[in-house]
């Protein structure tokens, strides 16, 4: 699922949709960041979870990119 983040830049505050929240995303929620992504982390996950989850979002990349290539062999 890939979704917006809205994030002011002068007040430091970010806009997180109604489906993330309605998910569990509230309260102190742990972030993992690097230079590129961060990813938001439901409170309670176990690291078994997060890593199945993060292998999803992986998955979902690759099929992304499989049809960013097919659609440009097609044109």
């Amino acid at each position: 699922m890939k979704r917006k983040i809205r994030i002011n830049p002068k007040t430091q505050l970010a806009y997180i949709p109604d489906e993330i929240i309605q998910e569990g995303f509230v309260n102190d929620v742990d972030a993992f960041a690097n230079a590129i992504t961060v990813t938001l982390v439901k409170p309670n996950s176990s690291l078994e979870e997060i890593e199945r989850s993060l292998q999803i979002v992986l998955q979902d990349i690759h099929l992304r990119m499989g049809n960013k290539n097919e659609s440009q062999k097609s044109s």
